[in-house]
């Protein structure tokens, strides 16, 4: 699964989405809005009026598109922010536009004429999570504006409506800090705080809204995607291998995933559960059974390092284990030298022509050991050994020239030709 399509469970803790959460709005495309946003409301101070008020509505009905669709998305069950703001519904936008400058007039006016007007913008804050929560599925505002909605949305959330608030009182108190600010700088930081609470903000609203989807009577489209791609179906039959693992079952718990294992396209974390269960019950030769199918798999998603930990997991069980694909080996030898781990690309890269001498790649692994020690390891002798073998061996393979190289590098004369493997 992509990393834009990543999913979070309705049912995770709270602390953790919190944590979580904290850093949304400085993630992926959510960050790059922030920093837009930010310049272009501060560029706007420097327009003459009416410009810079038409400048800054702009801004702020941007954001709050682009906010709209965060809380959607969340709500959908979705981790990561969206790409662009493709929430369509105008008429919801301007609704919030309309109730936010009804909150900035007021927050301006706090400042300039009658701090009594401080109710009102702690009244618009109040609403706003609830109010954003109706206009995000629906485009009826009249409905968003019936206060026995807002009923409904605190009674379901619960405690937990004290989170967007708190955001909410957090991100007014800000921006009440950019209208008093004077250096461009620091109104520049502060209105960027601004954009970082208001997704903030938008981002729990969503949360508590795809925790608490079945009060609301909402279905999300994560739920959808995984029961259509069978997500959901691994993740029962994780939960009942589990169970009967813990039953004392453990040969029907091996049985389920192993079954699973065997069909289509099955996932890392079935993969993962497997050996987990071996591990637990200290079934080592089936660890390094199973490990093949899992380091093939690995690589094909792209998880070098995850097999290359694997790799070393079954090594230490059985100092002589190689992958049993010469792809996977050499995948994996290249991988390990790449990423400095001499000892490892050491054993993958001289196993290669032990375990496939007829390969075309043996002669290049073979020279890769002989490199590995030489340079990473200043066991030259030994290099030069391991070279003249490799000349003996392949004597007519296009990698010769390029030994005898390698042994002229070290000083070393290269044997007479010969032909005997």
């Amino acid at each position: 699964m992509s990393r834009d399509a990543q999913t979070v469970p309705a049912d995770q803790p709270l602390g953790r989405r919190l944590l979580d959460g904290l850093g949304y709005p400085l993630r992926g495309a959510a960050l790059a809005s922030l920093a837009a946003f930010s310049l272009a409301h501060v560029l706007t101070d420097w327009l003459p009026v009416p410009f810079n008020i038409a400048g800054g509505v702009v801004v702020w009905a941007s954001l709050i598109l682009y906010a709209m669709e965060c809380l959607r998305r969340t709500a959908n069950g979705f981790a990561e922010p969206p790409e662009v703001a493709l929430y369509s519904g105008y008429v919801p936008a301007l609704s919030l536009l309309t109730l936010q400058m009804l909150g900035v007039g007021a927050l301006l006016l706090t400042i300039t004429l009658e701090p009594g007007l401080w109710g009102l913008v702690l009244a618009i804050q109040l609403v706003v999570p609830a109010i954003a929560m109706s206009l995000a599925f629906e485009d009826h505002l009249l409905a968003a504006l019936n206060p026995l909605r807002w009923g409904v949305a605190i009674s379901a959330f619960g405690a937990g409506y004290l989170l967007p608030l708190l955001a909410g009182f957090a991100e007014t108190m800000t921006y009440y800090s950019y209208l008093r600010s004077a250096p461009w700088l620091l109104r520049s930081l502060t209105f960027a705080g601004v954009v970082y609470l208001y997704l903030l903000q938008f981002h729990l609203i969503g949360m508590l809204m795809h925790r608490h989807h079945d009060s609301l009577g909402l279905t999300p489209e994560a739920d959808t995607l995984a029961d259509a791609s069978g997500t959901h179906t691994d993740e029962h039959l994780l939960e009942q291998a589990e169970r009967l693992d813990a039953a004392g079952k453990h040969q029907a718990a091996r049985v389920l995933l192993t079954e699973r294992l065997r069909q289509r396209d099955p996932p890392l974390r079935v993969f993962a559960a497997q050996r987990e269960l071996l591990r637990r019950h200290d079934d080592r030769r089936a660890l390094l059974d199973t490990a093949h199918a899992y380091l093939a798999r690995l690589l094909a998603d792209g998880c070098s390092r995850r097999a290359l930990g694997v790799v070393r997991e079954c090594i230490d069980l059985d100092p002589h284990f190689l992958p049993d694909q010469p792809d996977v080996l050499a995948t994996l030898a290249d991988a390990a030298s790449d990423q400095g781990m001499t000892q490892l690309a050491l054993k993958l890269s001289r196993g290669f022509p032990n375990a496939w001498p007829r390969d075309p790649r043996a002669p290049h692994y073979g020279l890769l050991a002989a490199r590995l020690l030489a340079e990473r390891l200043d066991r030259r002798a030994e290099a030069g050994v391991l070279a003249h073998k490799l000349l003996r061996a392949y004597p007519q393979r296009p990698a010769q020239p390029e030994i005898e190289r390698f042994l002229a590098d070290l000083g070393m004369q290269a044997p007479p030709k010969g032909t005997d493997p």
